[in-house]
């Protein structure tokens, strides 16, 4: 018999099998894309068009919204290149503006949004929702600093900055050395601790002699002075193929739920004729001569993941974001990486951003915004002929079955109550559903409601045409 899941009323969400019995449904489980909208900001100030912008994370405070972002020589070595992390502010989310904060020595920004200087790699930056906080230390930051041993041997580790106004930064703490950590590397504070998510790097599974692969870790806290050890991320696919960032996040229309968006790193092994024909050949022949082979023969796009305890995700291979049609300066190694966080529009749309022109010196680097559905990052989609998304058994509390769902304008869905062996409950259907929404109250078409089940082992059955299931949950 299988487990019955509680839902009581709590969302439920269609991005991984958690809820569908695999053997009894037919409908299948696909990856949403976002919208790309339009450009938002330019960074075009100094060194910006120079240089690589890299790692921008969003967060939102009392104010409105920052995104910080490192500004680097990405040719230069890990060791010895130093940028500076700065800021830009929003009140809504939509317009972008640079502080003139003018307290670091940046003559060459006629706007000095400068937070931070001499730091090796990207620095994520977030709010600190702990309530035993320290107030002067509500932003933290956490980036890769080198320190000396007593023979002058550089070591790599991954440190703690603080600061009391989202400013002025001040290092505090190392936080781990094992691991590599050349990324933007997230916290997520949750459930009473703090989980750290890093980049690390392992030997194939089936080839002990290969090339390694780039992967995630985790690390928890209670203080943020003493971690775990670190342990290597689980994927439900059990692939091994190299990620390259991972935007974790708490996703903020269900606490319980963690989602990511990692980059993925492909390396192709040689120049090819297609990379010849390729519109942005130029720069991918200059990143190679300027900085190493992989540079030019490398590509990125980014995949969506979900998780429910940070340990074990649900990953999609098929892409979220590709680099899109092909330009001057795209389909090269540093695409699609999202700035961290979901801005909320107060509709029925996240905000998300991405910047162009990584590897394009001379030119200014777009904020470009993009809009995603909520609860649209997956779905579980019907095609034209009718198809089935059937539950495991369930137990709820509430009386009104709600989904976020759409359809075509020939397309439908049905909702059955079956009892945990599969046998038909419910003598009338639901109303028929369609339309486009992301909210939408379902009772049976006698007018009633969902009462009459609740606190009972039940299974829905979703009949399906031209339809997608984004998320249910009893109210």
């Amino acid at each position: 018999m299988e487990k019955v899941i509680n839902l009581s009323n709590e969302k439920e969400f269609f991005w991984d099998e958690y809820l569908i019995d695999t053997n009894l449904t037919t409908a299948t489980l696909e990856v949403e894309n976002p919208k790309r909208c339009e450009e938002r900001f330019a960074f075009d100030m100094g060194n910006e068009k120079e240089i690589a912008i890299s790692y921008p994370c969003t967060l939102k405070d009392n104010n409105g919204y920052k995104t910080y972002y490192y500004v680097w020589n990405s040719l230069g070595d890990f060791a010895t290149a130093r940028g500076y992390l700065a800021v830009i502010e929003s009140k809504d989310g939509i317009n972008w503006y640079r502080p003139n904060l003018n307290f670091l020595n940046h003559p060459e920004l006629e706007i000095n949004n400068a937070v931070l200087d001499n730091i090796y790699d990207g620095l994520f930056v977030f709010y600190d929702e702990n309530p035993l906080c320290n107030h002067k230390e509500k932003y933290k930051a956490v980036g890769v600093y080198y320190t000396e041993n007593e023979v002058g041997e550089k070591k790599r580790a991954l440190w703690c900055f603080v600061s009391e106004d989202g400013y002025h930064f001040t290092i505090k703490n190392m936080i781990t050395d094992k691991g590599f950590f050349d990324s933007l590397n997230t916290v997520i504070f949750r459930n009473g601790e703090y989980a750290c998510y890093f980049r690390g790097y392992h030997k194939p599974i089936d080839n002990p002699n290969g090339k390694s692969i780039r992967d995630i870790r985790v690390i928890y806290s209670k203080d943020f002075i003493t971690w775990s050890e670190p342990k290597m991320i689980e994927f439900s696919d059990g692939l091994d193929e190299p990620l390259y960032t991972n935007n974790v996040q708490i996703y903020p229309n269900c606490k319980n739920r963690l989602i990511g968006f990692p980059v993925r790193y492909t390396e192709r092994q040689a120049w090819t004729e297609n990379m010849e024909q390729i519109k942005s050949a130029q720069v991918k022949k200059s990143a190679m001569k300027e900085h190493e082979q992989r540079a030019g023969l490398a590509v990125t796009d980014c995949i969506f993941i979900c998780s429910r305890d940070g340990n074990f995700w649900h990953r999609f291979n098929e892409a979220f974001l590709t680099p899109d049609y092909e330009n001057d300066n795209n389909w090269i190694y540093g695409d699609c990486y999202f700035a961290y966080g979901l801005i909320d529009s107060g509709k029925e749309k996240y905000y998300m951003y991405a910047h162009d022109n990584h590897r394009s010196r001379g030119l200014k680097k777009p904020f470009i915004r993009y809009e995603i559905r909520k609860d649209g990052f997956a779905c579980i989609k019907a095609k034209s002929k009718e198809e089935v998304v059937v539950t495991k058994p369930i137990i709820f509390t509430g009386n009104n079955l709600h989904v976020n769902f759409k359809t075509s304008a020939k397309g439908y869905i049905y909702v059955d109550v079956l009892d945990e062996n599969c046998n038909i409950l419910s003598t009338i259907s639901s109303f028929e559903i369609f339309g486009d929404n992301i909210d939408r109250k379902i009772s049976f078409a006698d007018g009633s409601d969902f009462s009459k089940y609740q606190n009972t082992k039940i299974r829905l059955r979703f009949r399906m045409s031209e339809a997608k299931l984004y998320s249910m949950w009893f109210e």
